[in-house]
Parts: C-alpha cells; structure tokens; sequence
C-alpha cells in the first residue's frame, strides 16, 4: 500500500504541471566551539578548587598533629641529684614519670650505673653485646602515677654484675678526682596512637666527670616523633 500511495501523490504532481515532491532534509547540529574567555574562566575554577582542597588538607593535618602532640604520653626519667656513699651499697634512686595527658605502653629501657675512672669515656647509647648493662621492664605507666626506679651501682663483667662497696678508697677517689660515678640510659614506649617514642638521660658525681660532662649532658633529649 504505501508504494501505491507514493506513486499516487507523484501522479497527481504530475497533473498539476509540478515536479516531484522532494524529500525534506534532516536538520543538522551544528558544534558551537566554546569561547576562550570561559575556558579561561573554567581553569581558574578547577585551580582555585584544587588549591582550596590543598589547604583545607594542611590545615587539617596540622590540627592532627597538634592533638597528638598535646594528648601523647610524655615519659621522663628524673635524674637523682644525690649518690649515697654511706652504705653497703651505692643506691640510685630514680622515677619514670608520664607528664603527657594519656598512658604510655610497653615502656622499658636500658640503663648503666657504674663507676668509671678519670679519662674513661661512658659508652654512652651502646647497649648491645659486649656491653653489660641493666634492662628495664614497666608495662604501662599512667599520667599522675610515676614508677620508682631503683637500680645500684655496680660494675659490670663478662658474666655478671658485681656491687660496687663505697668504702672509704671510693670515697677519697671521687672526693680527688680519680674516679666518678655516673647512671645514664635509654627508655623506650608508645603513646595511645600506636607512636613509639624514647627519652634518653644522662647524670653523675664527681668532678673526674667534668672530660664527659658535655657528652653527657648532650645525651639527655627526647623524640619528636609524630608517625
């Protein structure tokens, strides 16, 4: 039917003295290219959105640096200002201190109490094989509850430690010069973050101290981890 209909309406076309009825174009889309001056302003928006992004990103970053820094457990250890010499023994009496604002876990350490002679340099930091020193287990220590650390002086061989007696040649050693008593260490723990941290501190008695007393003192720092 529709070949017929189309032959018909060419026919009538015909008789009316016209030529064939032609068939309409479809219309076309034509692609209006976008005017530079909105590109331009398309890539300031897209720089402005990505340099705001990296902003709000540092300053968010900071801020959490921040709060872990002010929350972290603090682990100190107060250096005795005092030796006894008086004893059957020379007792080094110490804390470790938690002054940050959560506890701090799996704290121990190394530490060496011993009497070294002048000019003998402590080995300070090196506590692997070979150098004899004591070790030191806590656990976990809370904020406002410090742990007593007791340790005695001794000196320190292949096999075992042996107390050192502050007879009377001691005494007049350290009085002279000739020798000096010093207690150093290195304690290590983690904060509530999963950050592990160290605190190192260095002190002693005796003015045959006074070659070491730079190194030593310089020993005494902390961390600054914040990962």
């Amino acid at each position: 039917m529709p070949p017929q209909t189309s032959k018909a309406n060419n026919d009538r076309s015909k008789e009316a003295g016209g030529a064939p009825a032609k068939p309409v174009p479809p219309e076309v889309c034509r692609y209006e290219p976008t005017p530079r001056w909105w590109r331009f302003v398309e890539g300031i928006g897209i720089a402005a959105v990505v340099f705001y992004a990296l902003i709000t990103w540092c300053i968010w970053r900071d801020s959490h640096n921040n709060f872990v820094v002010d929350e972290r457990a603090w682990v100190s250890v107060p250096v005795p200002t005092v030796f006894p010499l008086n004893g059957t023994s020379i007792p080094v009496a110490s804390q470790l201190v938690n002054t940050g604002k959560t506890p701090a876990k799996t704290v121990e350490g190394d530490v060496v109490a011993t009497v070294l002679n002048k000019g003998e340099e402590p080995a300070l930091g090196d506590f692997s094989v070979g150098h004899p020193h004591n070790r030191v287990y806590v656990g976990a220590i809370f904020p406002g509850a410090p742990i007593p650390m007791t340790v005695s002086v001794v000196h320190y061989g292949p096999q075992a430690a042996d107390a050192i007696v502050p007879d009377d040649a001691l005494r007049q050693d350290i009085a002279n010069g000739n020798r000096f008593i010093i207690f150093y260490g290195r304690i290590t723990y983690y904060d509530v973050f999963g950050i592990q941290h160290w605190t190192q501190f260095c002190t002693g008695s005796g003015s045959a101290m006074l070659d070491s007393l730079k190194k030593c003192i310089g020993y005494n720092d902390v961390d600054n981890n914040k990962k």
